[in-house]
Parts: structure tokens; sequence; C-alpha cells
């Protein structure tokens, strides 16, 4: 548990109103040194869990978790990759070495002790959205097997500009689901690909390259049945620069098919003589993780449930930055979105 807790003071401000300063001494004391970077499955996940339930409490709260628990358990797959044996993009059997972390972040959701891909082809699938409620399919039917898929952020009406194609049918500057990173990994593997790459930039991404790679080549997904683990052997991103010398390098413009993918149309296209080559070792195990569950009870409507939520963990111990700092505390990501159910909660 936690040696000590650090809560706002009560300052006199009008308690229907979001407390800035609330806001910022919850931020504070999730990101600080005691928390550890608040990974899943270690002392920090120990010290956030103690942190949540306390405030909750304070709050007035009620345990919202199964049998009147707090937390409910969750099991979780924690992979991480070691140096890499290969990693290089070929390209018309002139074979390019990329660095990991600085043209290509990459991860395993696969619980396995190696990951490996020799020369697989590569198909470009647009923004990768597969939406017929919307009359959108980047797809085509285009068999991904065996291959890799690379794909553009967000979502094809992003940059679309009124008259478009695609204006508004996504929300324009508002991210759908489709536009998500996540999204495109679960779509690439249910066409059944074996490694998928996001091409960055940071508008799209909402995010600067240095955020893609401060895991360090870890990861979690819940623990699954071997029947429903995904196909793709690597996941990541591609630095914007080193993905327009990739489609260069396979006679294609990026910046006119950025253009042609915020189309209905678009066809996914084969990076011709382009092929893509990793080979990490993988470590992995199962730590035992927690969701943290507090609940209102409705006075009107005690039966129905409105749900907000917040990831309360971040990126734990790593290597120190500029600063000399080893646990990267996740302020922004996601301190402030718990900071925020509290105030929510008050």
């Amino acid at each position: 548990g936690l040696a000590t807790l650090s809560f706002p003071a009560n300052a006199q401000t009008d308690p229907a109103k979001t407390d800035p300063a609330k806001l910022e001494q919850s931020v504070r004391t999730m990101a600080s040194d005691l928390f550890e970077g608040r990974a899943p499955g270690t002392v920090g996940e120990e010290r956030t869990i103690g942190y949540l339930v306390a405030r909750f409490e304070q709050l007035g709260l009620e345990p919202g978790g199964p049998d009147g628990q707090w937390v409910q358990t969750v099991p979780l797959l924690h992979t991480r990759l070691g140096q890499s044996e290969s990693l290089s993009v070929a390209q018309n059997g002139a074979a390019t070495p990329w660095t990991f972390g600085k043209q290509v972040y990459l991860s395993t959701l696969q619980p396995k002790d190696k990951v490996a891909v020799a020369n697989a082809p590569m198909v470009f699938v647009g923004y990768g959205v597969s939406a017929p409620e919307r009359g959108w399919d980047d797809f085509k039917g285009v068999d991904l097997k065996g291959k890799i898929a690379v794909f553009l952020i967000n979502d094809p009406d992003f940059e679309a500009a009124k008259g478009e194609d695609p204006f508004g049918k996504f929300g324009g500057k508002t991210m759908t689901y489709y536009g998500r990173w996540t999204y495109k990994f679960e779509e690439a593997a249910r066409h059944g690909a074996i490694g998928a790459l996001i091409i960055h930039d940071t508008p799209g991404a909402g995010y600067g390259w240095n955020v893609v790679v401060s895991p360090g080549g870890e990861n979690y997904d819940l623990v699954r049945p071997a029947d429903k683990l995904t196909s793709l052997q690597v996941q990541g991103w591609v630095e914007g620069e080193a993905a327009k010398a990739l489609f260069a390098g396979a006679g294609q413009d990026l910046a006119a098919l950025r253009k042609q993918a915020r189309s209905a149309k678009f066809k996914p296209v084969e990076l011709k003589g382009a092929s893509f080559s990793a080979a990490f070792p993988v470590t992995q195990e199962v730590v035992k993780s927690a969701n943290v569950i507090a609940r209102i009870p409705g006075a009107k409507r005690p039966d129905e449930t409105v749900m907000y939520g917040a990831h309360w963990d971040a990126y734990g111990k790593g290597a120190p930055d500029a600063q000399g700092r080893i646990y990267r505390a996740g302020a922004n990501d996601d301190a402030l979105g718990m900071a925020g159910l509290f105030e929510i909660a008050r």
C-alpha cells in the first residue's frame, strides 16, 4: 500500500465547477516518483490502486467491482522485444537496415519467445478502414496473408476539404475509433496480415514520434485463448520521412497516395519490390493487473449506468531521459485523465 497520500486541499470554490488546482495536485501526485511510472504488474501499480481507491472513498463513492469490491483482477500478457537480430526493408533486392526507434517502432502481442518476419511483401491500405455502415472499405478484398499492411493514422476525413468524398463521414477533426491505431492493427489481423505498420505524422496522431517510441518495445494485451490470438507477429509505426523514402523506392508518391486514400474508391497499392524483415527475441510473462471501479448510485434510475473511464497506467521504468529521469510518469497520458475522473466524481 501507500506510505503517504496527498490530497488536494478543499479550496473555497464552486463545487459544481472543475477546480484546476485539484486537477494539478492529482496529476502531480500520480506522476511523482513514488508511483514509479505506474506500470501494470509492478509495485507502482499496487501503490496506484491504493491511491485510487483511497481517493474514491474520500469522495464518497462506493465500490463498483465484482462482489462489492473496488478492484477487478485482469490477467495481462506483458511482452518486451529484445535487441533486434534483423531489421530491414528491401527494395528490388537491396536491403536498407532500419534502426529500431528511428525509422520504425515495433512491439508484439503474441506470447512467443521470438518474432520473425522474413521478406514479407508490403501493401498500402490507405486508412485501413472497413466501415460498411458509412459506405467505406479500404481493403477491397485484398489478400494480406503473409504480408505487412501499411496505413495512414486517423480517419479518411481528417485532412479532407469541403466537397471531398469523405468530408464529415468520420466526424471531421473528431477521431472515430476507425482512426485509432488499436483499430487499424485489429483490422489488419482480421485480414490475416502478419505485420502492420502505421505511418506516423504528428497532426494525425496527436503526438510526436517521441511518444510512439516511449514504451521501448513493451506491450500489454489481455490473456487470450490460442484461437483468439492476433495474426500479427509485429505491429508498430514507420517514421514519416522513412515512409516517404520507402514509397519512393517502390515508385510511389506518398503525398499523392494520401489524397487518393481520401476517396471511397481507393484500392490497396502493393509496394512493388518492397519487403520487410524483422527478427527479435521476446520476453513474455503474464502479470496480474487490476481495474478500479467506483460507483455513485443514481437516485431516479438506479438500474441504468453512465460510464466514465481513464487508464491509470503509464510506462514504468526505462532508460534515463535527457534529464536523467528513469520513470516514464505519464502525466498527460493518463494521470490527467484520472484527475478528470476525480473531478467528475466530486
